[in-house]
């Protein structure tokens, strides 16, 4: 009797050992098995899918894909919305068992993400004319993601041109970013339009448009065609930026908002983004800020901006005010601390700021050029450079009897409690101001 359950024993260990050595075969040969597993996905979602190799390890249960890309659909450009040299996914057992692919977590290493939109509010994500149902019929369901990571990722959105749908410049990029996603549930997600999926991301570098900045660090939300970065911390032109930023992509053209905090931004490194040639400006920055507004599928897709906030300038110059001959003339009622700054130094300039159909508008405007106030209003236009605003002077300091009267006889200016106060228009373009006392 023991000899004859030692020997069973025996043939079942060696059935085991047959049973484990070809399911590792199996394991390690995956590759038989895409073009089957790509042709499925392919049907069920409607959208092209490249899978290069795959492995399989089952302690714990694991599949790793390398070469994975989904290549955009008809009408966008040849490319890619996807693609990922390498991802692992840890798959819980028990739920396979019952049907339901549930991930405990899933790692997309060196990612490209590609977004694009189309005239017709199509994105290269979606896919046209593919009805979702077909989802429900697949033999396996989509659970959860319980973590997602992605390492080191770059990610891209732009805009196709209307009516010829060529490509559009690059609005949104986002280089060598990693976060985090938890608790991804497919079919919450979709079903609910309030549903969000939360995280935090954090990238080397990123754009808008033409505003750079680094060490991004952020909250995320990631509702139905919603992107928000919560919170987000960035470095950019020497300072520090901090707020919200808000991406709606429910209608045809995508809408963006702002609120963000600005400071100790250099004037000469900013205003380089949007000019050529010397800088308009130099000082340190402070200013908030709420900008937004639809991104339109044309070669200026951000031209729209509209937006309003507060603006505050230390310790810079204007340098084309140097050749000025008002200014000058100023000079000599500025306080004797300054007498060796050039005549378009000055200590503060601030106020308030609205974009709006291409115009910067200014309704109250100060700056003190150390001792020599002026206040005013007025616009200038973004894409001429055109000034046109108005003001008042007012010398701080008060003047001698001499003084006063020759102001009175040739620059038309009033005295208030011992200081003169005359009018001034400031005209001509960015580049080549004019300023002059107004009768």
């Amino acid at each position: 009797m023991k000899t004859w359950v030692k020997t069973a024993l025996i043939a079942l260990a060696i059935v085991l050992v047959l049973l484990v050595g070809s399911a590792e075969w199996a394991l390690h040969h995956v590759d038989r098995y895409l073009p089957d597993a790509i042709a499925y996905i392919q049907k069920k979602t409607g959208k092209k899918v490249e899978i290069r190799h795959a492995t399989v390890g089952l302690f714990p249960l694991a599949v790793r894909l390398y070469g994975v890309g989904i290549p955009n659909p008809k009408p966008f450009p040849k490319g890619y919305f996807l693609q990922i040299p390498s991802m692992r996914a840890s798959v819980a057992f028990w739920p396979l068992l019952h049907g339901t692919v549930t991930v405990r977590k899933l790692v997309l290493q060196q990612p490209t993400i590609d977004f694009i939109s189309d005239p017709d509010g199509l994105w290269n994500f979606q896919n046209p004319g593919t009805p979702t149902q077909s989802m429900r019929k697949m033999r396996f369901r989509t659970g959860s993601i319980s973590v997602l990571q992605v390492q080191r990722g770059k990610l891209l959105g732009s805009a196709l041109i209307d009516p010829a749908d060529t490509p559009g410049p690059v609005v949104l990029e986002i280089d060598n970013f990693s976060g985090t996603l938890k608790r991804i549930n497919f079919r919450e997600f979709k079903g609910h339009p309030n549903a969000t999926i939360a995280g935090h991301v954090n990238a080397a570098t990123a754009r808008f448009g033409d505003i750079h900045v680094s060490n991004l660090q952020s909250a995320v939300l990631i509702a139905p065609h919603r992107l928000t970065l919560k919170g987000l911390k960035a470095k950019t032109y020497r300072g520090k930026a901090g707020g919200d930023f808000t991406l709606d992509l429910t209608g045809k053209d995508p809408v963006f908002r702002s609120d963000l905090k600005v400071s100790g931004i250099g004037m000469p490194y900013l205003l380089h983004e949007f000019q050529s040639g010397p800088s308009q400006m130099t000082g340190m920055m402070q200013a908030d800020l709420t900008l937004g507004g639809a991104i339109k599928h044309t070669a200026d897709p951000l031209a729209d901006i509209s937006g309003a906030g507060t603006f505050l300038v230390r310790n810079g110059e204007l340098p084309s005010l140097n050749g000025v001959k008002a200014m000058t003339e100023m000079k000599r009622f500025r306080k004797p601390s300054a007498a060796s700054k050039p005549v378009s130094a000055f200590s503060t300039f601030g106020g308030d700021i609205e974009l709006k159909n291409h115009r910067m508008i200014n309704r109250k405007l100060g700056v003190d050029f150390y001792g020599v106030a002026i206040s005013g209003d007025g616009s200038l236009d973004e894409k001429s450079g055109q000034l046109d605003y108005t003001g008042v002077v007012t010398i701080e300091k008060k003047q001698g009897f001499f003084t006063r009267t020759f102001a009175r006889l040739f620059k038309d200016a009033k005295e208030k409690n011992g200081r003169l106060i005359f009018p001034i228009r400031l005209a001509g373009t960015l580049s080549h101001p004019k300023f002059s006392v107004t009768d």
